[in-house]
């Protein structure tokens, strides 16, 4: 039997290492990942900035929801490894340095290997899948350069894509030199002068690691950051108390629903507790929620509240808040409400005509670089990759109606074009955020891997059985 997993960053390497440590019989696990250096670290844990701390701190990271400590663990046995980027000893309460993460989850992933039958292999594939079709209860995956595989299960372990390019008159401007359509990317803060101005659009986590990163490197030109509702992350409380198990009434109309959290908040002030410690208590309540929501209030939830609840929902280390403050107070970051009205090339720098919330007459500012920090597509129709465009031509997949991932089974079996169940075809993470909404983090992700690895061995089980008796 074969299981194929495409995609080797957080969601790909966590099944597999939970394939490794639970199969039974013959298995042959294909892991596959077309950038050797994002093999086992995805874009997450491979980027190259000079700061990007994990934004919740150690004692949080553990890949195993049984061993909640295995990452800090972990950490303490090797922190020698590391002494130019920790602070020695490490604490629990350490925000990490990402890299460091991904180290940890090759090291498991090896680890899983080595301990794992001579009857279970596991096979990485370093090619680019371009397409998947089914044959019977078979998948033939193809490559841009390696021979077909075929495998009884598979696996769309995508992770996030790089942002979507903002609607303006001008998109030949998106060809500049002075436009960086990925954040993540190292050459966004390549050769960029110290005293260069520059516009980061958007303001969540990933603008915050390149305000940083700027930082490390020297920089101490201007730099504007641009939203729609010009609003900062939170900062993460590591000293949060965890709040008692919430009982959420079941049906509560989105109006409701934002009365009781405000209520429960206020109830849990009272008691000692603060917002965030209620906030992460309605986590695993949050699939039931947003699955019970009609799709009217889901999209009144999209088009009101949606920022309001990210900027508190995914913060930043308490030190990345420090420094946005400083920098504003010393002017050199301006924290803008708006749009982009449009964008064009002056020549080895851009001219930005933006029009600011609440006002009515545009602006016009000149930087160096304009830098895309506005989240991860999640609109498949739009995404730019041979194996999406493939899937979406056979109908293999269905993108959401909010455009927030793919349409799934809570299993994470994916739904195709026809609205049926595409059997033995799964996926896992964030294109699992139109049906769970909250599945981009660890916490999440970790649950996923581990039922679906459990999901898949079960299936097969039951499918060789069956062959056996026929």
């Amino acid at each position: 039997m074969a299981i194929a997993i495409i995609g080797g960053g957080l969601s790909g390497t966590l099944t597999a290492i939970h394939l490794l440590r639970n199969a039974s019989g013959n298995q042959t696990i294909y892991l596959i990942e077309q950038d050797r250096y994002r093999m086992s670290r995805g874009i997450a844990y491979s980027s190259q900035l000079s700061f990007q701390p994990l934004n919740v701190p150690a004692s949080a990271m553990s890949l195993f929801p049984e061993q909640p400590l295995d990452f800090y663990d972990w950490l303490k046995a090797n922190e020698q490894h590391y002494e130019k980027h920790l602070k020695q000893p490490v604490t629990k309460d350490d925000f990490i340095p990402r890299f460091i993460f991904g180290d940890y989850l090759k090291a498991r992933l090896e680890e899983a290997e080595k301990l794992t039958p001579a009857h279970v292999k596991l096979i990485k594939v370093y090619d680019e899948a371009v397409a998947i079709k089914r044959s019977g209860n078979l998948f033939q995956i193809a490559f841009k350069e390696s021979k077909t595989i075929t495998a009884t299960k598979a696996v769309l372990a995508l992770g996030n894509f790089a942002p979507g390019n903002l609607p303006i008159p001008n998109t030949g401007f998106y060809q500049s030199a002075a436009y960086i359509a990925s954040p993540w990317s190292a050459k966004g803060l390549a050769n960029l002068p110290a005293d260069a101005p520059l516009l980061l659009i958007g303001s969540s986590l990933t603008m915050v690691d390149l305000v940083g990163s700027l930082k490390e490197e020297g920089h101490s030109g201007k730099i504007y950051v641009l939203s729609r509702h010009g609003l900062l992350p939170q900062p993460f409380d590591v000293t949060t108390r965890p709040y008692p198990k919430l009982k959420i009434p079941v049906g509560l109309s989105l109006l409701s629903l934002v009365k009781f959290i405000r209520s429960e908040i206020k109830e849990a002030e009272a008691l000692g507790y603060n917002w965030r410690s209620v906030l992460d208590a309605m986590r695993e309540a949050i699939p039931v929620i947003w699955q019970t929501l009609p799709l009217k209030e889901k999209k009144q939830f999209m088009r009101h509240l949606r920022p309001y609840w990210e900027t508190h929902r995914h913060r930043m280390p308490a030190g990345s808040a420090a420094l946005l403050q400083d920098l504003q107070e010393q002017g050199r970051l301006e924290l803008i409400a708006g749009t982009i009205v449009d964008m064009h090339e002056l020549g080895h720098k851009a001219r930005v005509t933006i029009k600011r919330r609440k006002q009515s007459i545009a602006q016009t500012i000149e930087v160096s670089r304009v830098i895309n920090c506005t989240g991860p597509q999640s609109d498949f129709a739009k995404i730019d990759v041979l194996l999406v465009e493939q899937l979406l031509a056979s109908r293999m997949i269905q993108p959401d109606t909010l455009k927030l991932g793919l349409r799934t089974a809570p299993d994470g079996t994916v739904i195709n074009g026809n609205g049926m169940l595409e059997d033995g075809f799964y996926t896992i993470g964030p294109p699992r955020k139109a049906t769970l909404y909250e599945s981009t983090a660890l916490r999440e992700i970790r649950q996923q891997a581990k039922e679906l690895a459990q999901n898949i061995l079960q299936e097969n089980n039951l499918y060789e059985c069956n062959m056996l008796v026929s």
